[in-house]
């Protein structure tokens, strides 16, 4: 039962990419799809009542060694503890709301089944990566997960901007990954194994920490390696839920709470700088999914700041990490929708209010919203509030720089996300008349992603209590404070230029830039001078030489 969480997603991409899709047609692989997603939901609830409730952590070993080299023997082991219970239940629950989605939204797209497989193998590799039990089986639901965004982000390929980002998402994430797979070598050059017992015990510290780390921040988009991150929205509007919700963006963060790689002052400074930066250039933007991608980019800078305040921390990382998962997944559902009812346009300030879209997306998208920016008695509120008392009372220095950033960047996401609302729902600027959008399947999807934001108040709730009494009434209320702060400032700017910041802050701050000038356009010269001197110079004389 414990294992078709795993590999019950696997079957049902590996179906729906081969050519027995053919015969299941538009209907029977959507089917399919949707079925494996309900079986795997259905296991993550059972693992989560017997591991959580229960107590009962299970390690199932599926298919005896892989392979030996020496005295090390790598095997296919799956562990169930309490993060992975966790972790499942996000991803499985996330994922089907996604399929169930998908199945409407891409109905039209002739390679539907192809599409589902790929969904289908991306959730499966994430679960792979949660549940292994060492490095290795982890390495190959990360790498899993890599191409299967390649695929997705560039589904599109008849789009030369979809295939330009999936590119530049791959090669972002290739730099890091090396850098992951550097520390997992050394890991086992000192120690001899890659489990995840033995490495509780021994300390990654140095370069091995520094190179996980690394690793861990190209998945997580962290400040320079960011810039694969908005460039994704290129993909499908289900690809952007599932890659931004619960499962790529998230996989550094979990490896690096799995891995006990925290209490770090750099880990505070990467997660403070990337929050705020998001911040700004979510500020900044017009387009509808981006401001998404970048409040999803500002909130993985909450859970790194989280995870270098200690064991605590790392506890309240995870709990944002789950609720974040919801809120945000049913913000890029409800986007869709209103995309759809406003004939595929993305831009914020040319939406026709909300004539274009049902009530129960408006309903949606202001739920989410109002998670997104911690507004009270959601869950949303319990875990970002749970982060910003422990950055105020952790008594580092660099820690009070990071609670102000927190702050700041709490303020901006309240402000471009009432912005983001009103101008879709509030006000018309397009006098265009498109037929309202209201189909089952993604409104049943949203539902499921409603409930599950209720739900996950229970998980804030515990985060929070017990913090209350050790944490001065002004800091409490502060972030309540900015939050109303925010919404006003975004009522009072939206149709004038007034909110837009600064045009360097429109220009990303000139990253894509710096990534273009200094590593990009060296290695191209590079491969040029390579191929000029070696494939087309000494084996094209080679060549002649033999003739």
């Amino acid at each position: 039962m414990f294992l078709l969480s795993v590999f019950s997603p696997l079957f049902g991409g590996l179906i729906n990419t081969s050519p027995v899709a053919r015969l299941l047609g538009h209907r029977g692989s959507s089917i399919l799809a949707i079925s494996c997603m309900v079986v795997a939901f259905i296991s993550s609830v059972v693992i989560y009542y017997e591991v959580v409730f229960m107590g009962c952590a299970v390690s199932i070993d599926v298919a005896g060694t892989w392979f030996s080299v020496g005295s090390f023997g790598a095997g296919w082991t799956f562990n169930f503890d309490i993060l992975t219970a966790n972790m499942l239940f996000t991803v499985t629950g996330v994922s089907l709301a996604v399929h169930m989605y998908a199945c409407d939204y891409m109905r039209q797209d002739p390679h539907l089944s192809l599409f589902l497989g790929y969904l289908s193998f991306f959730t499966g590799f994430m679960c792979v990566l949660v549940a292994a039990d060492n490095l290795l089986v982890m390495l190959v639901g990360w790498e899993g997960i890599g191409v299967c965004s390649y695929l997705l982000i560039g589904y599109w390929s008849h789009r030369l901007s979809a295939v330009k980002s999936a590119q530049k998402a791959i090669l972002v994430n290739r730099i890091s990954d090396g850098l992951l797979m550097w520390g997992i070598l050394w890991v086992w050059y000192h120690l001899g194994s890659l489990e995840y017992d033995l490495l509780n015990v021994y300390s990654a510290s140095g370069f091995v920490g520094l190179s996980i780390l690394i690793g861990a921040m190209g998945k997580s988009a962290q400040i320079l390696f960011h810039v694969w991150l908005a460039d994704a929205m290129e993909g499908p509007t289900p690809v952007s839920a599932l890659i931004h919700a619960a499962t790529l963006v998230t996989a550094g963060v979990y490896l690096l709470v799995r891995l006990h790689i925290h209490d770090e002052m750099f880990v505070i400074i990467v997660g403070s700088l990337t929050a705020f930066m998001a911040g700004v250039f979510g500020a900044t933007q017009s387009d509808l999914k981006r401001v998404i991608a970048y409040s999803t980019c500002s909130q993985l800078g909450y859970m790194m700041v989280s995870l270098g305040l200690g064991e605590t921390g790392a506890e309240a990382s995870m709990g944002h990490l789950m609720t974040h998962a919801s809120f945000k997944a049913a913000l890029f559902l409800a986007a869709g929708m209103v995309i759809s009812g406003n004939g595929g346009n993305q831009h914020i300030a040319r939406y026709g209010g909300g004539a274009h879209s049902s009530m129960f997306t408006m309903l949606t998208l202001l739920v989410a919203s109002l998670s997104l920016i911690g507004f009270p008695e959601l869950s949303g509120f319990y875990s970002k509030e749970t982060i910003l008392n422990l950055a105020a009372i952790c008594a580092d220095p660099i820690a009070d720089v990071a609670h102000t950033l927190l702050l700041l960047t709490a303020m901006l996401t309240s402000a471009y996300t009432t912005k983001l609302f009103y101008q879709c729902f509030m006000v018309d600027f397009s006098g265009s008349s498109v037929t309202p959008v209201r189909n089952i399947l993604p409104t049943l999807a949203m539902a499921i992603l409603l409930l599950d934001i209720m739900l996950k108040v229970w998980v804030g709730t515990n985060l929070l209590s017990g913090m209350l009494f050790f944490i001065p009434w002004g800091v409490k209320t502060l972030p309540f404070g900015l939050m109303i702060a925010g919404i006003l400032t975004a009522t009072a700017a939206v149709g004038s230029e007034r909110f837009t910041l600064i045009r360097f802050a429109g220009s990303r701050w000139g990253f894509d830039q710096l990534f273009a000038r200094s590593p990009v356009n060296p290695i191209l010269d590079l491969g040029r001078i390579t191929w000029a001197i070696g494939d087309r110079g000494l084996l094209s004389v080679g060549d002649l030489r033999s003739h």
